[in-house]
């Protein structure tokens, strides 16, 4: 069966090569002549190419899903064929020696592109054929009948590789810029180069990588000992669907974890060390010397804060020296871990042990099933926008909020509201409160303020007990300066996340800004846990 998928598909490319000749450089071959099955315009060129491997594909039956047809029934047969009849037609059109016919091959009832057990990329140019079969491995068959096992290479120095990169940030360029970086217009040809060691990598950041470019030479970079993931390190698990589509890093083991690390979740790497940060109570201290020994017998390194350090006679947390913290108790636990990291790129493994935990993610009872996500990299990072609290020349910073608030119970306190150095509004209420998205379900939420989404970037800023009622929360973005000014004659206190202290005096003023980010090992989704957060208030 697999010989019989093989010799289909070099019937495809083949008579593709013969019937596209005549038309490179040929100025009406670019023409555009409808819009595809994918979105895109579908060149004549294209036309032609698809219609020529429909034609010896209709002889065996099956699906084909191609870019410009979309999903195609050719009637009874056992295959389904994914088809980039030419990749690279830009290079083709314009008569650029660099572009290929590309085709993978898997059974009918295949779902994913793993479902796929043959690939086969022809350059149209050199005539060379690139061909994986699952299991059996990958190989180059020169256009002289040369025949040569495909295997990635074992590189380790980004300083002395050459990779075909798409989509590169100016801050992934600063990051890369000691790599050698080509663009050749032709993924599934650039990949197979990849795989043969013409190229030491392929990546597309741009996530619009479709099925049908990739499949044919997916195949034969897997049977070549290469990793190919999205740009987080996450397998494609594409569909059978020509709209599918996805990021691509592509390189030997070593490489592909350095590229993932530096371009996607930069967390993929085996964690250094643990910090673990506990609440002041039995239970949390038992789970947290479970925490301890799991960690140990997984030969990974333990710090502890001050509290627990004294208990199980580890080392203090140095930020310098972990690269994850693992907080195990309510929501003020987890603040406190977020101020031990401060704005270092330290991920935050929160256990919940409180009654609401809003911030936490996980429940003790997932507390190793979380620590194993975690150790094998397969995990996602949230970031938690944090704001910058300015107070008589000493700075601070939040995670949920900022409360100005009155030092005497029952005294109301006048402020005026500055955005971007404009007076908005003067507010005459108990207090005010200016929070995170992260800290709209906590102080804000009981002051009648919303709830915002993680994924805004914005300021609430919330009065408590307004005298006015028109004195409403107004959501403020977070690219704005706000100042907040105090116009009574009595003494205010600005406490920052519930545990820091100023105090303040008439025409003394507090400055928010966005600050940096807290970042956290994401585990339940932001609604799933509203969801559960209402049921509770």
């Amino acid at each position: 069966m697999v010989m019989e998928a093989l010799k289909i598909a070099l019937e495809v490319v083949n008579e593709v090569h013969k019937k596209i000749k005549p038309l490179i450089g040929w100025e009406k071959a670019g023409e555009t002549v409808k819009i595809g099955a994918d979105g895109t315009p579908t060149k004549r060129i294209d036309v032609v190419a698809e219609e020529t491997a429909i034609e010896v594909l209709e002889k065996y039956g099956g699906i084909l899903v191609s870019e410009e047809v979309g999903t195609l029934n050719l009637g009874e047969g056992e295959y389904i064929y994914v088809l980039d009849p030419i990749d690279g037609t830009y290079n083709a059109i314009k008569d650029i020696p660099f572009y290929a016919s590309s085709i993978a091959i898997g059974y009918r009832d295949a779902k994913t592109i793993d479902d796929l057990f043959l690939g086969v990329v022809k350059n149209l140019v050199t005539g060379d054929i690139y061909y994986g079969i699952k299991g059996e491995g990958s190989y180059l068959v020169k256009e002289n009948g040369r025949k040569k096992k495909l295997e990635v290479n074992k590189k380790s120095e980004l300083r002395e590789i050459s990779i075909s990169a798409y989509g590169l940030s100016r801050e992934s360029l600063e990051l890369l810029k000691n790599i050698r970086v080509r663009l050749f217009g032709a993924t599934a040809l650039e990949m197979c180069f990849t795989v043969s060691g013409a190229l030491d990598a392929y990546i597309n950041l741009n996530k619009n990588a479709r099925l049908v470019d990739i499949a044919g030479a997916y195949v034969i970079c897997k049977e070549g000992n290469a990793v190919i993931t999205d740009v987080n390190g996450k397998p494609l698990n594409m569909k059978m669907d020509v709209r599918e589509k996805s990021t691509i890093v592509l390189a030997n083991p070593i490489l592909h974890r350095k590229f993932v690390s530096i371009l996607g979740n930069k967390w993929i790497l085996k964690p250094i060390a643990f910090g673990v940060v506990v609440k002041d109570n039995k239970e949390a201290i038992e789970l947290a010397k479970k925490a301890i020994n799991y960690l140990k017998s997984k030969n990974i390194p333990v710090y502890c804060d001050k509290f627990l350090k004294s208990i199980v006679n580890e080392k203090e947390i140095d930020k310098k020296k972990i690269s994850h913290v693992i907080a195990i108790g309510g929501d003020g636990t987890i603040l406190k871990a977020a101020r031990i990291v401060n704005n270092e790129p330290i991920p935050i493994l929160a256990i919940n042990l409180g009654r609401v935990g809003f911030l936490a993610d996980f429940s003790k009872e997932e507390l190793f099933k979380a620590i194993d996500l975690v150790i094998s990299g397969n995990y996602d990072v949230i970031k938690r926008e944090k704001i910058s609290c300015k107070v008589k020349r000493r700075r601070y910073n939040a995670l949920n909020e900022v409360v100005i608030i009155t030092k005497n119970p029952a005294k109301i306190l006048e402020f005026s509201l500055y955005i971007n150095n404009k007076k908005v509004e003067e507010i005459r209420a108990d207090g005010l409160i200016i929070s995170t998205p992260t800290g709209s379900t906590a102080y804000s939420l009981s002051a009648g303020g919303p709830i915002v989404d993680n994924s805004v970037s914005c300021f609430i800023i919330t009065p408590i007990c307004p005298f006015k009622l028109s004195s409403r929360p107004l959501v403020v973005g977070s690219q704005n300066k706000v100042e907040i000014e105090l116009n009574s004659d009595k003494r205010a206190l600005v406490v920052i996340d519930g545990s820091v202290e100023e105090e303040i005096k008439k025409g003394e003023r507090v400055e928010i800004e966005k600050d940096g980010y807290s970042y956290f090992v994401k585990g339940k989704d932001f609604y799933e846990k509203l969801k559960e957060f209402t049921k509770m208030v």
